[in-house]
C-alpha cells in the first residue's frame, strides 16, 4: 500500500485530530497594528492545535486569537500560525499553541460537545 502525504502526517502527529465543521472567529493585527477579525471555519482540532479556513492573509509565526462561539461563547485562545496551505480555492491555516506547555482549551469540549472552561491544561 502506498503511503499518502496525509497518512505520513498522521504518523508524525503528537495528538489525534478531530474533524469538525465549527463556526470560528479569527482575530489578529494588520501591518499597521490595527485589529482585524473575520468569520472563519474550524475544520479540525486537537489538543495541540486547530486548522481553520479563513480569508485573512496571515504569515507563519503570526499570533492570532481563535474563538469558537458554538463551543464557548466567552473563550478565546491565543495561537500561532504554524502553516498555511491553499486547498480547493480556500486558505487553510494551521494554528498551534503559543508554547509547548500549553494545550488548546477547545479540543475536549469540541469532542464532547461540552463547555470548554474545564478543558484547559498546561504542562
Amino acid at each position: 500500500m502506498m503511503e499518502t502525504d496525509e497518512s505520513k502526517f498522521e504518523s508524525m502527529r503528537r495528538e489525534n485530530r478531530l474533524t469538525c465543521r465549527l463556526p470560528a472567529v479569527v482575530e489578529g493585527r494588520d501591518k499597521d497594528g490595527l485589529k482585524r477579525d473575520t468569520a472563519a471555519q474550524c475544520v479540525s482540532i486537537s489538543r495541540r492545535g486547530a486548522c481553520v479556513i479563513t480569508p485573512l492573509e496571515v504569515t507563519v509565526g503570526e499570533k492570532l486569537t481563535l474563538a469558537l462561539p458554538s463551543v464557548n461563547a466567552e473563550r478565546k485562545e491565543m495561537m500561532v500560525v504554524a502553516w498555511i496551505r491553499e486547498f480547493e480555492g480556500q486558505r487553510h491555516v494551521g494554528l498551534g499553541p503559543i508554547d509547548d506547555d500549553t494545550f488548546v482549551i477547545f479540543s475536549d469540549a469540541a469532542v464532547t460537545g461540552g463547555a470548554a472552561g474545564e478543558a484547559s491544561a498546561a504542562g
